[in-house]
């Protein structure tokens, strides 16, 4: 077994990667924009546009931040940033579109407030303004919080990105520190985390599901999205969509398990087993891949495989399968390791279920890990039913009071993945 704390994942400090062609272009940026009238004042106790002292001179700017709906991620560009560098960071930190960059479609974004397009590139197809020219310090969607924008990506294969303008704060910062914007937004606690270090008889669930770990944090993709354990009442023990060579390869557990060694069994062998359907080339089939991981033929369990479509939305039976060793091989060393968050996922140390106030689910998807209990949201669906689509859009908190824990971390193993997560409980 290897040693846990050989295996730490990367904090993302929040300042985010910022191309060094974005750094040089906004160093010295002008700040003779519009003043809001709901913004903050931070840094400074003056009213002049700068403030210096001999060995690090400042100068006031605004700073905006803006939440990404759906990511779990929010962003921070500068008021006299253009509306491109926002979609720009926007699609660095996401996936936006198949996990593309600002450069690879056509898009615009909207502003409703004004009823203004802005559209990038220089071609004109929707609008004759152009996002690379206007400063975001200029539109109503960068002055008034809890404004909304929304960002139509490639016109072609059309994507919807929804922006929230969440702070308005007035900052006096270096030239140095201006570079570092366009960037992802730190989080609270950020500096002080440390995730949880199992001691030396704890469980490596690296090697007890190695194919899982490998599948969703070893295989060349384009997109990882975890959503783990029951959200409040929703009937839903885990959805993970992994994309990779062009297709979104999705697992769906409707039914609780008995434990949660056995689901991450069983997710093991569906990562192992269940793939997507591919040409005697080897080239994929098509774009989407699902499969429904039940325990047992339940009358559940018949509803879904009935629905299933072959080599697109697939219905499975995945565990121990009645093997005692097996079962025997991995009792409680989840649970031992990792007790908060088995009592997230429903079960107490004796295996038997935990208190409602102590079950919750994990979501981690671009760089950010967060915990959340309570409730969750009722998002819509025109999704074919029953099937794998079941499991989408069911983890989203309903508000920040169903937040319970968030950082921005890199993980790279699934071992890292519970380690940070049992630290934010």
């Amino acid at each position: 077994m290897s040693t846990p704390n050989s295996k730490r994942p990367a904090l993302d400090g929040g300042a985010g990667p910022s191309p060094t062609s974005i750094a040089a272009t906004h160093n010295n940026l002008d700040t003779d924009t519009a003043s809001p009238t709901n913004k903050r004042l931070k840094g400074t106790t003056g009213t002049s546009g700068t403030m210096s002292t001999k060995t690090n001179p400042t100068k006031l700017v605004t700073v905006l931040t803006y939440e990404i709906l759906g990511s779990g991620v929010s962003v921070q560009v500068l008021s006299n940033h253009t509306i491109h560098d926002l979609v720009d960071i926007v699609c660095q930190e996401t996936c936006v579109g198949m996990n593309e960059s600002v450069y690879d479609h056509m898009w615009c974004v909207t502003d409703p407030i004004e009823g203004n397009k802005y559209e990038s590139g220089d071609v004109e197809c929707q609008s004759d303004l152009r996002a690379q020219e206007i400063r975001i310090g200029r539109i109503a969607g960068g002055n008034i919080i809890g404004a909304n924008l929304l960002l139509t990506y490639d016109y072609g294969t059309t994507s919807h990105v929804g922006l929230v303008l969440k702070s308005i704060e007035e900052e006096a910062l270096s030239n140095t520190e201006m570079s570092s914007f366009p960037r992802r937004a730190a989080l609270p606690g950020q500096t002080d985390f440390a995730p949880y270090e199992p001691g030396a008889d704890g469980a490596d669930l690296d090697e007890l599901y190695p194919d899982l770990s490998n599948f969703l944090f070893t295989k060349q993709g384009d997109k990882l999205e975890i959503f783990l354990f029951q959200p409040g009442k929703k009937k839903v023990q885990a959805y993970i969509e992994k994309e990779y060579d062009g297709c979104v390869h999705a697992m769906h557990v409707p039914e609780k398990f008995g434990s949660v060694e056995e689901m991450l069994y069983a997710l093991n062998e569906s990562s192992k087993y269940d793939a997507p359907a591919r040409h005697g080339q080897g080239y994929l089939l098509y774009s989407w891949f699902g499969v429904s991981i039940f325990n047992s033929p339940t009358a559940r369990y018949s509803k879904y495989k009935a629905c299933e479509s072959d080599g697109l939305n697939v219905t499975v039976t995945r565990g121990y399968g009645g093997d005692e060793a097996k079962a025997a091989e991995y009792a409680k060393q989840f649970l031992k390791t990792f007790p908060k968050c088995a009592a997230a996922a429903g079960f107490n140390q004796k295996g038997k279920p935990s208190k409602s106030t102590e079950r919750g689910w994990i979501v981690y998807r671009n760089g950010t890990l967060t915990v959340c209990r309570g409730d969750s949201r009722n998002i819509k669906s025109n999704a074919p039913s029953p099937g794998v689509f079941d499991g989408q859009n069911k983890h989203e908190p309903v508000n920040d009071d169903s937040i319970v824990g968030k950082i921005n971390i890199r993980v790279n193993s699934l071992q890292e993945l519970f380690c940070a997560a049992e630290a934010l409980w």
